[in-house]
């Protein structure tokens, strides 16, 4: 027994191969690539299939609204297989495939696999284009000062955003500054607490910040006003890497289960999940983010639904942009989408 689901991406009707597996999701191979999150739904299209698929939750002893597969690159596609030779019965299914920061065309396709044999899915594939024009000319000076002690990549994050780096990336940092330069209010911004960033992704960045942004963020959220609320102890694995970007001579310092998250009002939603420092220790560090409005959107890693795809996209900045545009943060926008 030897079935199993071959995925194949396509990006202007040719190959667009995947480079490799990583924690949170795939990389393809293009410039500057970027972890990609990938949500597949997977469902029996017919009642024969359907059967086979339960008596297997069956023997499993799984629930049986969840189906468990295996999922694996090779040669540049994505496979799915059972979680042994017997676990993915032939028949006909129905599949839907998200990726992040792209749109896959035709998102429910039907594949048939014939007994010790597999199936290909053709997904149309396409990526934003969009780029970034920086201009901090005019930068507000808790934003240069912050951007003058960081750097990404190991480059300083002035001219790190002249670079040809990913858009999204770019966007994200400058988003994340805008938004810390008015939350919670013009006069006593929290920025004023962010030492330096030091990693850049297309949704969070860390950075290094005062102790004292701990304490402040705890009184916001007593509040009555209820700028920010405490969330508490954060439940996705993806904010632990927060602990992983420590540097080594400290990082035992700091611990996953000691991180809290707390969350502003409004919508986009800024984030921080800070590592509780131990005492005596002047700084940590957090990981900084923006949704819209939802705490459990990240999707971290491949995740596998009988039914249903797998809601939730991560914030994407460029979007993100028109929405800040329209706030108390557009006049610390220091960059225009081309």
């Amino acid at each position: 027994m030897n079935e199993y689901i071959e995925i194949q991406f396509r990006r202007n009707d040719k190959p667009l191969r995947i480079k490799r597996q990583v924690p949170g999701g795939v990389e393809l191979d293009e410039p500057d690539p970027i972890q990609r999150s990938v949500a597949i739904g997977f469902v029996p299209a017919n009642e024969i299939t359907q059967y086979r698929v339960r008596r297997v939750c069956q023997l499993q002893g799984w629930d049986p609204h969840e189906f468990k597969l295996r999922l694996s690159v090779e040669d540049g596609s994505l496979v799915l297989r059972g979680v042994d030779e017997y676990a993915l019965p032939q028949g006909r299914y129905t599949l839907s495939v998200n990726l992040e920061e792209a749109e896959t065309r035709a998102q429910s396709r039907s594949v048939s696999i014939d007994e010790n044999s597999h199936a290909v899915s053709l997904v149309d594939v396409k990526t934003d284009d969009r780029g970034v024009k920086v201009d901090l000319a005019t930068a507000d000076p808790e934003i240069r000062r912050v951007l003058g002690d960081s750097s990404f990549d190991d480059e300083d994050a002035l001219e790190w955003l002249d670079d040809d780096w990913r858009p999204t990336r770019k966007a994200c940092v400058l988003n994340l500054l805008a938004s810390l330069r008015v939350r919670p209010t013009l006069s006593a911004p929290l920025i004023q607490q962010v030492q330096r960033f030091y990693f850049a992704g297309t949704e969070r960045a860390y950075a290094r910040v005062d102790r004292d942004l701990l304490t402040r963020l705890e009184d916001l959220a007593n509040d009555p006003k209820k700028p920010f609320y405490r969330e508490g102890r954060p439940k996705a694995d993806i904010h632990k890497r927060l602990i992983e970007s420590i540097p080594p001579e400290i990082q035992p310092l700091f611990s996953p289960d000691r991180l809290l998250s707390f969350r502003g009002e409004g919508n986009p939603s800024l984030q921080f999940v800070i590592a509780e420092p131990p005492a005596g220790y002047t700084s940590t560090f957090a990981d900084i983010d923006l949704d819209l409005g939802n705490p459990l959107q990240d999707v971290a890693g491949f995740i596998v639904h009988m039914g249903e795809l797998a809601g939730g996209k991560p914030t994407n900045h460029l979007d993100l942009r028109k929405a800040l545009g329209k706030s108390s943060a557009a006049d610390f926008l220091y960059y225009t989408l081309v």
